[in-house]
């Protein structure tokens, strides 16, 4: 089997020193960047590789440094569909380009195809995982497996239903492969006809991102909460009874701007009183929602709907890149590639609350923030147009896992605009 890096070194970036001492403690003047894919010494797969195939679109980090990577299979060709690697310790830092296992490590694990005989849920393999959510607490991912793979071809398979999985990682004590884990599933139950929708059409489920939550009440009460914009819900799921329903919101995305499928973002923000809220945006809507979670629990005993609050109309359409896991919220805005951040502490999101956090120099694009190793927030940023239009080459798609640097307040007021490539000026990237 080839053996692949996801890393390239670059001596010419302003901030590396800084960069570099988060992730290795060493001071050395070197730029980590975990990038693409790499086979190392896993075993035989049982389906081909095709790099072309693969982007990572999610990431999340643990307590001691490892990164998990989401790798959707939207095409034919990915091996693995979650996969981790831990950033360089003082010992190894000439290492710059760190493999990437798939995670779990298992032979199955990752089969794009099920067998009559994958009934046990600690056996089912991941099929296509596009979403992650980290609990540091106790070192648990949860995992959205949609279960359907293909899906940025003309044939989409539907291969195994729809489920969360709870992913226990136990590191290694050497660090020097994948961890130990095990993964329990959740089967989203197929969901009811929509009785908004001509009263006897089933509308086929979009799942698209997950988040997890913890109560501060009652003893069965961490929950796992599910964006499906094609039918207007967010999925609830109790992983310690097992118990499903669904938050219906009030507008679907409707108008000029509506899309077949749409998507839902979902974020948690923690506000300065202690209180937890689930914000959601739809991309074509221009109405940003918030629930107060502080008494989901009450929900699911009553079987009644959170109320659910309008907390302010988008200027344009956003991008939501994710959290600090505190009251920020970053996104992006349209054909630009700097990162803002939203603070749920300000008020109704409004411009007035927008801060720009961090300029795009080139145009990879942001697609996902997350807090990480160090104390830093990280950003992934990927050449995810070119994937979209199979234009990335046959080394595939260039991705780029790097801590978000804070702007100084007196250059808030200039931006640099990405606009689409065209045939007479286009960006280049970096292909390794």
């Amino acid at each position: 089997m080839r053996h692949r890096h996801i890393a390239t070194t670059d001596f010419d970036q302003s901030p590396l020193l800084l960069i570099l001492l988060q992730l290795t403690f060493w001071p050395v003047s070197a730029d980590r960047r975990y990038d693409h894919h790499l086979l190392g010494t896993s075993p035989a797969w049982n389906s081909s590789y095709d790099p072309r195939a693969v982007i990572h679109s999610r990431f999340q980090m643990t307590r001691t440094g490892r990164v998990i990577v989401v790798s959707p299979r939207f095409r034919p060709g990915v091996p693995f569909t979650l996969g981790s690697f831990r950033t360089a310790r003082p010992d190894d830092r000439a290492i710059v380009e760190p493999d990437v296992f798939p995670m779990p490590s298992g032979h199955d694990a990752h089969r794009p195809e099920t067998t009559a005989s994958s009934t046990d849920s600690s056996t089912v393999p991941l099929v296509n995982v596009v979403d992650l959510s980290i609990d540091n607490i106790n070192d648990v991912v949860w995992l959205l497996d949609v279960g359907v793979v293909d899906t940025m071809t003309g044939s989409p398979r539907r291969v195994a239903p729809a489920k969360v999985v709870r992913l226990e990682i136990d590191e290694d004590q050497d660090h020097g492969g994948p961890p130990k884990s095990s993964y329990k599933t959740f089967e989203i139950k197929k969901a009811e006809i929509d009785t908004a929708n001509d009263g006897d059409t089933e509308v086929s489920s979009c799942l698209q991102y997950i988040t997890t939550f913890r109560s501060r009440t009652g003893d069965c009460n961490h929950y796992a909460f599910v964006s499906d914009p094609a039918r207007s819900t967010v999925i609830v799921l109790n992983t310690d009874t097992g118990d499903q329903w669904a938050m219906d919101f009030p507008q679907k995305s409707t108008g000029p701007e509506a899309t077949p499928r749409d998507i839902l973002f979902m974020v948690l923000l923690q506000t300065a009183n202690g209180q937890t809220w689930i914000y959601t945006t739809y991309m074509s809507g221009c109405k940003v929602f918030a629930v107060d979670l502080e008494y989901i629990d009450r929900c699911t005993l009553d079987s009644a709907q959170p109320a659910i609050v309008e907390v302010g109309h988008k200027p344009y359409q956003i991008t939501v890149l994710g959290t600090d896991t505190g009251s920020q919220m970053y996104f992006r805005r349209p054909s630009e590639n700097e990162i803002w951040s939203w603070d749920a502490n300000y008020g109704p999101f409004h411009p007035i609350g927008f801060h720009l956090v961090s300029k795009g120099r080139d145009c990879r694009a942001p697609v996902h923030v997350a807090p990480g190793y160090g104390g830093f927030v990280y950003v992934l940023r990927n050449n995810f147009a070119d994937y979209v239009r199979n234009t990335t080459g046959s080394m595939g798609a260039y991705s780029l896992i790097q801590p978000v640097l804070t702007l100084p307040s007196s250059r808030l007021d200039s931006t640099t605009t990405c606009t689409m490539p065209s045939k007479a000026d286009s960006c280049s990237y970096q292909l390794i």
